[in-house]
């Protein structure tokens, strides 16, 4: 059947048009069979309910089973690289991390900016969003406000993950790998259904590596890790109308943590982390991290006659951090403030270990059918309890540890109707109210002293609306507006001297969208375009001032157009490509200036400025080759990716200059055997993938000897490996 698709195809012209920010890469065998019959084949859950891809009025970036295994994706990192558009960052250990959509970021130790969903539960916290993906099904990446729909920590978009559910099939794979840095990893599933009505799948996932980062003080490796993952599901059907479904899963990782290098790149380089700047760390303390993570779910679905659907789902989290580090990041001792021999023994160790617990539940009734009326309507809870101790060690001198112990209580109400105002023409009405209580106490980590408590409620309807032309099955034009917001809340006690506010106000994003969406060629092209306006109003800007505090900006304006395109060209070849230029600039804004020197002003006017963390153009391509040869099916797949300046804080002081990276893989599929070859970064670029800088932090400014310093982290390099799988 390849064969006889291929040789039709081959008699079609070459067509590759835009740039793509990456749906899907290439179509495989089962895809061109549904296009072929007329049909999008590519489904997805985006407005709640299954539906074509094709016809859904937002930019939503798919990745498939088929995807997934082709690109050999991995991990959140992995997805959100394949997208442009979008940016994260891991920074200092793997739960704190900062994910940007659309040239505006999330912050560290807040409400996140975007939605991250698995299984059809939005996590709590981003500590979560981290954990390791495995045994996926499908990956969906919306970019834009999403509040009416997934609520008020989905001002900047959402990511939504489905697992592989059990099926009535008995089997499974097992899968080995080996790559440089002595990494191991090993994969497996087991699929068991038990009767006609319950089945059952176990999944897990194990990684082992010595790192790829060498301290050259430590003459060792620093960024190792071990990550070990289970998860159990079920499927019982309780009645021919009724479905339960129950998850439960486990995640145990540990390893190097804030393997951070210290260099003037200021003063030596303008800022400009590249080239020899880009030094190895080389710190006298080691940090470390250890994480677990315990989730179980429960999903009950209850066919209302032919016209209605009821759902509840309900989940439980409960996870741990301990880490430490230092914060001078050098091995000279004594190390001076200000000239002064303050730290004997280096600003070491620092702690921040974390717990949360979260209790989520949801419950909706959706409409049936694809009749000219579609709803859905629901309630959501979520319940956080959060706690994050600062031992900050030496820079204590004496003081007590704080612990912030911060609880919130978020309600949902959520509705949204579609209706086919005419046969080619749809309206969609969503809204959503959310009524985040937020409140925070700040206690003596041994003593217990409570040293403030502070309290707010944080609320916000967030409608959302759109317009849908659907000429044909084949094409889609829409314009969508939106309302998101994301929550408020508490900062770290400032004293007599600190620049910040003890609370921030909660974050508001308006957002206009107009695009098409489009297949050629019997659907073997696809193409799709769009273009935005975002207004963040009281955007939440992280900054590192001895601890991670946000400072708010009244106003940032951003604008920016997407495209994307992929071709099955025939004899085997497909060929996919993104684009996305995202021009997010802060509006007026006046900040107190954290470090003032003499002659320096003591206000910073920094209207006009850059973001941070959000470059102006993500891009990506990539080819791919299928076929045969003799009893073996090929895949080879070749990538390049490419992300444009990225100012690390407000002041664009700190920033990475423009680089790409280069992926590729070979597969090799012997019917129950499976064998992969896999690189990335395949020519061993270096580039900054965080940093914070000494104009933004006092302690860099005045630490010594040798001094000033600023700090980054550098990316880790190549990576390659092998692996074999084997399915039964």
């Amino acid at each position: 059947m390849r064969r006889k698709a291929a040789l039709h195809i081959a008699r079609t012209p070459v067509i590759f048009a835009v740039l793509c920010a990456g749906l899907s890469v290439g179509l495989p065998t089962a895809v061109r069979a549904a296009e072929a019959a007329g049909e999008d084949p590519i489904i997805v859950t985006a407005r709640g309910r299954p539906e074509a891809q094709i016809a859904v009025p937002d930019t939503v970036t798919v990745f498939t089973q088929d995807d997934i295994a082709r690109r050999r994706l991995t991990t959140v990192d992995d997805f959100i690289a394949q997208t442009p558009g979008v940016f994260m960052i891991n920074d200092q250990d793997p739960g704190t991390n900062m994910i940007t959509v659309r040239g505006v970021s999330t912050n560290r130790n807040q409400s996140p900016s975007i939605a991250y969903v698995v299984d059809g539960l939005a996590l709590a916290d981003s500590e979560l969003f981290t954990l390791h993906t495995y045994d996926v099904a499908r990956v969906e990446i919306l970019k834009g406000p999403q509040g009416a729909l997934f609520g008020r920590s989905a001002s900047g978009g959402a990511v939504d993950i489905a697992t592989n559910d059990p099926t009535d099939e008995a089997g499974g794979m097992a899968s080995i790998g080996i790559g440089n840095g002595f990494t191991w990893t090993a994969d497996g599933v087991v699929n068991a259904p038990v009767s006609e009505r319950v089945q059952l799948r176990l999944a897990g996932s194990y990684r082992n590596s010595d790192g790829f980062i060498r301290n050259s003080y430590l003459d060792k490796k620093v960024d190792g890790f071990i990550s070990r993952n289970l998860r159990l599901k079920a499927r019982i059907e309780t009645s021919e109308t009724s479905t339960l479904k129950l998850r439960l899963a486990w995640a145990n990782e540990e390893g190097g943590a804030a393997y951070i290098s210290s260099e003037n790149v200021t003063g030596r380089n303008g800022g400009r982390l590249s080239g020899t700047i880009l030094t190895d760390p080389q710190g006298d303390f080691e940090g470390r991290f250890a994480r677990e993570w315990w989730g179980a779910q429960a999903t009950f679905e209850q066919e209302l006659g032919d016209a209605l659907m009821l759902s509840w789902s309900g989940g439980y989290d409960n996870y741990h951090k301990d880490f430490s580090e230092e914060l001078d990041f050098r091995h000279d001792t004594p190390v001076t403030l200000d000239g002064l021999a303050l730290f004997p023994d280096g600003i070491q160790p620092i702690s921040q270990p974390v717990d949360i617990e979260a209790w989520t539940s949801e419950m909706r009734l959706t409409s049936r059918g694809a009749g000219p009326l579609r709803w859905h309507a629901g309630f959501f809870f979520q319940r956080l309890e959060r706690d994050r101790t600062d031992e900050f060690g030496p820079l204590l001198f004496g003081a007590e540890a704080q612990r912030a112990e911060t609880r919130s209580n978020q309600i949902g109400l959520f509705a949204q109707v579609s209706y086919d105002v005419l046969p080619t023409i749809e309206a969609t009405l969503g809204l959503r109210y959310d009524r985040d209580r937020r409140k925070e106490d700040t206690v003596g980590a041994d003593s217990a002293t409570i040293y403030a408590r502070r309290a707010q409620t944080f609320d916000k309807w967030q409608p959302k609306i759109s317009l849908a032309w659907h000429p044909s099955q084949d094409f889609t034009g829409y314009v969508t507006g939106s309302v998101g917001f994301k929550s408020g809340g508490f900062n770290p006690l400032p004293g007599a001297s600190d620049v910040w506010s003890a609370n921030f106000a909660a974050e508001t994003v308006k957002s206009l969208e107009a695009g098409v969406k489009g297949r050629l060629v019997d659907g073997r092209v696809r193409l799709a375009m769009a273009g935005f306006v975002t207004d963040y109003s009281n955007f939440q800007n992280t900054v590192f001032l001895g601890n991670s505090v946000v400072l708010s900006v009244p106003e940032v304006n951003v604008h920016g157009l997407e495209a994307s395109a992929q071709a099955d060209l025939g004899l085997g070849f497909s060929l996919d490509g993104g684009a996305a230029w995202t021009h997010s600039r802060v509006g007026r804004y006046t900040t107190p200036n954290p470090t003032p020197e003499p002659g320096e002003p003591d206000v910073l006017d920094l209207t006009g400025n850059r973001t941070p963390n959000a470059p102006d153009w993500t891009l990506n391509g990539g080819i791919g080759w299928q076929g045969d040869a003799g009893p073996a099916l090929i895949d080879a797949r070749l990538s390049v990716a490419y992300v444009s300046r990225v100012d690390f804080e407000i002041d664009n002081i700190l920033h990475t200059p423009g680089y790409a990276s280069v992926d590729g893989r070979i597969g090799v599929d012997l019917g129950a055997w499976s064998l992969e070859v896999w690189a990335k970064n395949l020519f061993d670029k270096r580039w900054a993938i965080s940093a914070f800088g000494q104009q933004q932090l006092p302690l860099l400014l005045g630490l010594g000897p040798d001094g000033p310093y600023d700090s980054f982290t550098i990316n880790t390099g190549r990576q390659f490996g092998l692996g074999a799988t084997r399915r039964f």
